[in-house]
């Protein structure tokens, strides 16, 4: 593995299991449209996808509406993120080795960056990342390759000594668009098999497992399978 020095991570289902927020501000903003959400809907597979895809792809809600609905949405999770949030198991031991080892972190998630901000502040997470790159209010940065590029612009980051961890094929695909090394997590919300078909350079299945990846002094040599280059 080459050596990384900075370290992007998917925010939903990789950080944090934020379900229990996502589901209900989904219901409220369908209800205020006249829809319901039924109750054996599973709403994980979605997370990780834009609002303004779901709720056309999955719902056909479109234009105005479609707008309207993403408001309400958002009105929602801001009363109910805190509630409806929890960090994963390992988190904030695995982010604390990481930053002292001198890696920069930095969140690239689909959640627009004022979002994701408080988001961090509400889970005492802020303190690790030097930065988060989200969506664009406008939708005009929604796909993850596009938020993985911002990211790398906005902090000056090197592709070449970046890593890119997320739950979901979009996470890897995207690292992958921007020549960053990729490492996927079972833990999340996206499927084994969904992983495993975008083909990360690594899948790991604790977050506690991660320091050890990436981290050149505690990888030894003969565990990498290859070379570092």
């Amino acid at each position: 593995m080459r050596e990384i020095h900075n370290i992007l991570f998917d925010l939903d289902g990789t950080l944090v299991d934020s379900s229990g927020a996502i589901r209900a501000s989904l219901a409220y903003a369908l209800e205020r449209g006249g829809l319901r959400l039924p109750d054996d809907r599973p709403v994980e597979r979605l997370i990780g996808t834009p609002l303004l895809d779901i709720f056309r792809d999955e719902f056909g809600i479109t234009g105005a509406a479609a707008e309207q609905a993403i408001a309400d949405y958002r009105r929602h999770y801001d009363a109910e993120a805190r509630s409806g949030t929890r960090v994963y198991d390992q988190v904030e031991d695995c982010l604390d080795t990481l930053r002292g080892a001198g890696c920069t972190l930095v969140v690239a998630t689909v959640k627009p960056s004022p979002i994701a901000a408080k988001v961090l502040s509400e889970m005492g997470l802020d303190r690790y990342f030097s930065g988060v790159a989200g969506s664009s209010m406008d939708h005009a940065r929604r796909d993850k390759a596009d938020i993985i590029r911002h990211a790398l612009r906005e902090y000056g980051l090197d592709a070449a000594h970046s890593v890119m961890v997320g739950d979901r094929a979009q996470d890897i695909r995207g690292a992958r668009s921007n020549r960053l090394y990729a490492v996927g997590v079972t833990w999340g919300f996206g499927l084994a098999e969904e992983l495993v078909a975008a083909a990360p350079d690594h899948l790991v299945g604790r977050c506690g497992e991660l320091p050890g990846l990436l981290l050149p002094q505690a990888r030894p040599a003969a565990a990498a399978g290859r070379p570092a280059n």
